[in-house]
């Protein structure tokens, strides 16, 4: 089974390898070119539930926590799933005061920043920055392995790549594209905004789609209030993820869903 999974995603990297060798500059999603390659896109089942459940980052260090729910939200919301917590803390209580009272809730069964957490090992304050060890730094955010550990927390089945080098690009480019095109399986990369000419440092976001035609991926940034979606060419998203974080490279996450049916 392996080796016929392989043997497809190789096939799979000859398939979609670029038509040009000429390296993209980011380009803005919403720009004539942005939306020509959108049109023109064979690979964007995933964008079109990513877009209906996205969710900007709340604060400047959620750019994981962001990505955890939209991708939570994707997968669960309306699908019969039975315990999807309601975050009460977006309503006041005494904001509620003329609301029917009983079982009639004003909240949406919907996964939102707040809830995410609470699972996994990192706690919200460490995440804020608060050390994880007494005498230890401040490790804002989430590492890819923390990261790792929310998503399963909240009963997600995840394969994390660690992009420790560029040997196997190929293979590692058409897995990503084969998720796009997976119902049920979305892509979050973790990466450097330095590496793609952005003001910041690493970053969480999920992937929306692939492009052959400019050999470029759409990454639809959680951080709306900073920077737009952008289509990045695969290379240049490939070196931005090969970057040293705290302890280990950057790179990306395939999720699904992990509750038994």
């Amino acid at each position: 089974m392996k080796t016929m999974l392989k043997t497809s995603l190789l096939t799979l990297a000859l398939a979609v390898a670029p038509t040009t060798a000429a390296f993209a500059d980011v380009i803005n999603w919403s720009s004539d070119e942005g939306i020509t390659r959108l049109e023109q896109s064979q690979f964007k089942k995933d964008f079109f539930k990513l877009a209906n459940f996205y969710d900007a980052q709340d604060n400047k260090v959620y750019c994981g926590v962001a990505s955890t729910s939209i991708v939570l939200n994707a997968l669960r919301v309306r699908q019969n799933v039975t315990d999807i917590p309601l975050d009460e803390s977006l309503i006041a209580p005494e904001d509620r005061t003329y609301f029917p009272q009983g079982e009639w809730s004003p909240f949406y069964e919907r996964y939102t920043q707040n809830t995410v957490l609470g699972h996994g090992q990192k706690t919200r304050l460490q995440i804020m920055g608060q050390p994880v060890t007494e005498g230890a730094g401040h490790d804002y955010g989430l590492q890819l392995d923390q990261m790792t550990d929310l998503l399963t927390s909240n009963q997600l089945k995840v394969k994390t790549v660690f992009v420790d080098n560029l040997d196997h690009k190929a293979e590692m480019k058409a897995e990503l594209v084969h998720a796009l095109e997976t119902k049920n399986q979305y892509v979050v990369v973790n990466y450097s905004r330095k590496t793609l000419n952005q003001p910041g440092s690493g970053h969480y976001s999920p992937v929306g789609a692939y492009d052959k035609a400019s050999d470029s991926f759409l990454i639809m940034d959680v951080s709306n209030a900073k920077a737009d979606w952008v289509w990045v060419d695969s290379d240049q998203l490939f070196d931005a993820m090969a970057t040293m974080d705290t302890k280990r490279n950057r790179g990306y996450l395939l999720i699904s869903e992990g509750l038994k049916g």
